[in-house]
């Protein structure tokens, strides 16, 4: 299962590369739907996951469901495709765990 997290996160973070120079609403819809699935394997992960990474798997889902709480919201103001469409994370929210990969590829090591 690590290993689909690890491609589901790469696939969030290429389509964040993309977005990254002109932040346009159909490029935010790329990360969302990468986000979508790292969501649904970090919920089925939490429950057999090493209880020494289980705060880093919960902190990360926060994440995800303040970033999705955001898209609603943003999505809700009838952007078009090609409109601006920029995230700024809550305040107190997670961030995004940026050695999350690292993590979970220790995992694997014995």
């Amino acid at each position: 299962m690590e290993e689909k997290i690890i491609v589901a996160i790469e696939r969030s973070q290429f389509a964040y590369r993309l977005y990254q120079p002109k932040k346009l609403y159909y490029q935010a819809l790329r990360i969302r739907q990468a986000n979508k699935e790292i969501y649904t394997l970090l919920t089925a992960y939490q429950y057999v996951c090493s209880e020494s990474i289980r705060e880093s798997v919960f902190l990360y889902l926060f994440h995800l469901e303040d970033w999705f709480l955001q898209f609603k919201l943003l999505k809700a103001s009838n952007v078009g495709a090609t409109d601006a469409f920029v995230f700024e994370r809550f305040q107190d929210s997670p961030p995004f765990p940026e050695k999350f990969i690292t993590l979970i590829k220790s995992q694997n090591q014995p």
